[in-house]
């Protein structure tokens, strides 16, 4: 087999794309098709030039023909072309290709979302019918304190009302022995035991919000089309690429034609991923592409550049079936395609991809401050691992404290001017 391709120089069109491809004009060639490229090359003796393409995997023209890239394999111009390249059946029906040796998948990636405070936190802790009852219990101990102020209660000179309130805003009352009855008592007992049960368990619930921030993710194709109805988010997509047309088709997939229905082109990923970065725009923008290639874009730009959800079936729109194109004869396809299936089998593929990105993290170490990079690194790790509790997650509470505080004071001053307004009137 090797004496077929012996010293045989083949044309090799390609994009760069990582982790895909990586070829720069100094031969510092880098990716997983680059180096599943390479064996190929030192099984079968053969040499390679290279045809930079420019990313542009091209598109079929109304006449049949294909541009860009297919259109270098279309044309008989080159020999293999990598970058990436996804099997569609328009392609498969132009030019053959080989045994798919990656399986990606289709995502997308947004601005980083900020943290969120509901409105309605601070109901959240209790159901509405808790929240009836609490407020039935304060209409209530007025119509009590009525019913004391008659014989042969009235010598007993209080307020249910205002010492019952006073316990739900944590406020100290003198005189709880002397000044009340028996009766009275047991009220204030069974209320206080019952505000114990509630504060604990409303400051627990507020405690458990403020340390798990609650952040407004679109993390779900079904989301993302949410958001796209809204228009409150801009997705955006390569132009000159299959997936770019099948979003403008007519399409069946309730996802896929919301996205489309407010999709903007871009010449390039990097266009995209510079306005996702840009956190001074007021728009959200949505980039979709394939998750690896974002994945290592978050390499380059930092972990806290965009926000990429976790794999998951409900986070892609479908799978990405990556194989070469070729323009070659058939007696060469064949053993291309059995080392093509021991190599992905083996398990070579993954290797090259954890080597690339201890690569890619190393060399962006080298050009930050290390000590930095590492802290932010270490923290993000696992997106789903919770922050470090911290006193800034008490703001909200701390500003709750000061409202009761102040509304105590101004109750306080009433009262006074009550009782001084009392003695000015006994007075005259």
């Amino acid at each position: 087999m090797k004496s077929l391709l012996l010293n045989r120089t083949l044309t090799i069109a390609y994009s760069n794309t990582l982790p895909y491809t990586g070829i720069n004009h100094d031969h510092h060639h880098i990716g997983i098709e680059y180096e599943l490229l390479k064996t190929l090359a030192n099984i079968f003796q053969f040499k390679m030039i290279f045809i930079d393409c420019e990313n542009d995997y091209g598109i079929r023209q109304s006449d049949g023909n294909w541009t860009g890239m297919m259109g270098k394999i279309f044309n008989h111009e080159a020999d293999i072309a990598i970058g990436g390249i996804v099997v569609t059946y328009d392609r498969i029906l132009s030019m053959p290709f080989l045994y798919p040796h990656w399986i990606d998948s289709l995502t997308f990636s947004t601005t980083i979302p900020h943290k969120r405070v509901p409105l309605g936190l601070f109901f959240q802790p209790f159901t509405p019918i808790v929240w009836l009852c609490l407020f039935i219990s304060l209409i209530l101990f007025p119509v009590l304190n009525l019913c004391y102020q008659h014989p042969p209660y009235d010598n007993y000179a209080y307020n249910l009302f205002w010492i019952n309130l006073c316990l739900l805003l944590r406020q100290p009352y003198n005189g709880l022995r002397s000044r009340l009855n028996l009766s009275s008592k047991m009220t204030t007992i069974i209320w206080m035991i019952s505000l114990i049960m509630l504060a604990n368990i409303y400051s627990s619930y507020l405690c458990s919000k403020f340390t798990i921030p609650d952040y407004n993710m679109i993390d779900t194709t079904d989301k993302l089309a949410d958001e796209c109805d809204d228009n409150r988010i801009t997705p955006m997509l390569t132009m000159k690429t299959m997936v770019y047309s099948l979003f403008k088709t007519d399409s069946s997939i309730r996802t896929i034609r919301s996205v489309a229905r407010i999709l903007r082109g871009i010449m390039d990923q990097s266009e995209g991923e510079r306005l996702i970065i840009d956190q001074t725009q007021k728009e959200r923008y949505a980039l979709i592409s394939s998750y690896d290639r974002i994945k290592f874009s978050e390499l380059k730009f930092g972990p806290k550049s965009f926000y990429l959800p976790s794999p998951s079936g409900d986070s892609s729109f479908f799978p990405l079936i990556v194989s070469f194109p070729v323009r070659l004869p058939n007696d060469y396809i064949e053993p291309f395609e059995i080392w093509i299936m021991r190599i992905t089998s083996s398990g070579l593929m993954e290797c090259w991809k954890n080597r690339l990105t201890i690569a890619t993290r190393q060399s962006l170490i080298m050009n930050r401050n290390i000590k930095h990079f590492n802290s932010q690194m270490d923290k993000n790790i696992n997106t789903n691992t919770n922050k470090d509790f911290n006193l800034n997650h008490f703001e909200r509470l701390v500003q709750l404290f000061l409202l009761c505080i102040i509304t105590s004071f101004i109750i306080f001053m009433n009262e006074i001017f009550v009782y001084r307004l009392k003695i000015l009137i006994k007075s005259l």
